[in-house]
């Protein structure tokens, strides 16, 4: 097995765990890491999955994953009538592939949201502050550029709280899958047949 692979056979589970959680928190730091995007599923009105790729924010605890999003956005009314969503992470290059499933949540106000908007939200104001909704039908790409730069901006952090990561190594044959499951007190992690 090439020396690139994150999880390797000869390591325990708890070893391959401790590398793929590091690589979720390098692409929070990383613009060009591979987790930094990252698909993000929803289930809309119509109990149809939604699917769309995001910026990964923050990874915090092992288990809590944050991105940011205009508020009026599709996802956040889909997350508020269904918070059931899960992520997909892919590095191409080192074969490494992390399914996550829980629930999400929207944050509007608060001391995280400050911090966040005061720290990275703010940098990029054009991305939430639009005076037209994402979404909108428009008759040109030119009526989407008009920004409220001032006042209340339509920043939201989406929180998603893990309850189940798997991960795959591919490495062409002998491919190595695990699940964990998290729990209140304890997460719960074994080997699976890939």
């Amino acid at each position: 097995m090439s020396k690139q692979f994150v999880v390797t056979p000869e390591m325990t589970l708890a070893e391959a765990w401790e590398r793929v959680l590091a690589r979720i928190n390098e692409a929070v730091t990383e613009s060009g890491h591979p987790f930094r995007y990252v698909t993000l599923a929803t289930v809309d009105k119509n109990n149809t999955p939604q699917q769309r790729t995001v910026v990964l924010r923050d990874f915090a605890k092992d288990r809590m994953f944050t991105i940011y999003t205009d508020s009026r956005s599709d996802k956040v009314f889909e997350i508020r009538d269904n918070d059931s969503v899960s992520l997909l992470f892919y590095d191409d290059e080192i074969k490494l592939q992390l399914r996550v499933s829980g629930s999400a949540s929207v944050v509007k106000a608060g001391e995280e949201y400050k911090r966040n908007w005061d720290t990275r939200g703010s940098k990029s104001p054009h991305s939430y502050t639009s005076v037209i909704p994402p979404g909108t039908v428009i008759k040109s790409p030119k009526e989407a550029y008009h920004w409220h730069l001032e006042g209340s901006p339509n920043f939201c952090l989406i929180k998603i709280e893990a309850e189940r990561m798997e991960f795959l190594q591919l490495d062409g044959v002998k491919h190595i899958r695990s699940e964990k499951i998290m729990g209140d007190n304890e997460d719960t992690e074994w080997w699976i047949a890939p």
